[in-house]
Formats: structure tokens, C-alpha cells, sequence
């Protein structure tokens, strides 16, 4: 007599096999396609970010104070309209060479000494990077820009 067990056994392992792989076939072709997304978006990405260092360079857009804070240091900073103006009259600059040593506009260093709005993050930790400074190291990032901009 037939051990009806290991037959039983045996076709509900099939019969689970089958409804498995039915259930996974469409996961495992959509997980391929999301994989062909991101590959194209991925090669997408690296393609603008070479148009933007063309462009940056074209235009001669270059980072003088490069930001080398943490964020929690910079979060943990207090920069006031008073700070801000402290900064640039301890090394004598005017709204123009404080904003190009920024990177910013003339305009958002008015707009800051005011109180009218606030640094974003990056300008922010600019600011305290350029407290930290030198006379002659401002004078020197200042001149290098006049430099760079007369060529």
C-alpha cells in the first residue's frame, strides 16, 4: 500500500512552487525595469553634472570659501544680523567683495545685516568660516577673485 503522506506531501510542494513563481515572475520583471530606470537616471545624472561643471567653468563660477563645518556645528551657530555685520567690518569689506567671497548677491548681505531674511545653510557656514579667518587671508581670497575676474 502506497505511503499516501509522501505523495500528498509532495504535490502541495508542486502546487506551492508553481503559485510562487506565479506570484514572483511579475515582481522579478517589474524589479527589472526599475533597475533599467535607475541605470538610465544614473547615467542621466552624471551627464548634467558634467554640463553644469562646463557651464561653471565657462562662467568662471568658483567656490572661494569652501565649506569644511559640520552640520551640526553650523545648525549649532547663532548668526544675527549683528554677526553678520560684525564679520565684514572686521576686515573692512564692502557688501560687493563680502558677497563675491560668499559666493552670494550684493543684495543678500543687506538683506541679512537687516534682518529682512536669513543665511541658508551653505552661506551660513561661509559666514562663520570667514569670521575664523585672517586679515590677510580675506585679503588675499579678495585679491585672487580681482585677479581672476580681470583675465
Amino acid at each position: 500500500m502506497p505511503n499516501y503522506t509522501v505523495v500528498l506531501n509532495e504535490e502541495i510542494a508542486r502546487i506551492a512552487r508553481r503559485e510562487i513563481k506565479n506570484e514572483i515572475t511579475p515582481l522579478v520583471k517589474k524589479n527589472l525595469e526599475l533597475k533599467k530606470r535607475v541605470s538610465a537616471l544614473s547615467k542621466t545624472i552624471a551627464e548634467l553634472e558634467s554640463k553644469v561643471a562646463k557651464l561653471e567653468k565657462a562662467v568662471g563660477f568658483e567656490e572661494v570659501i569652501e565649506v569644511q563645518l559640520s552640520e551640526e556645528e553650523v545648525n549649532r551657530a547663532r548668526v544675527t544680523p549683528r554677526y553678520i555685520l560684525n564679520v565684514r567690518e572686521k576686515y573692512d569689506l564692502s557688501r560687493n567683495q563680502m558677497a563675491k567671497l560668499l559666493n552670494v548677491n550684493a543684495n543678500s548681505i543687506y538683506l541679512w545685516e537687516s534682518g529682512r531674511a536669513t543665511p541658508r545653510f551653505e552661506a551660513k557656514a561661509k559666514v562663520i568660516q570667514l569670521r575664523d579667518m585672517g586679515k590677510r587671508k580675506v585679503n588675499e581670497l579678495l585679491n585672487s577673485l580681482e585677479n581672476d575676474t580681470e583675465e
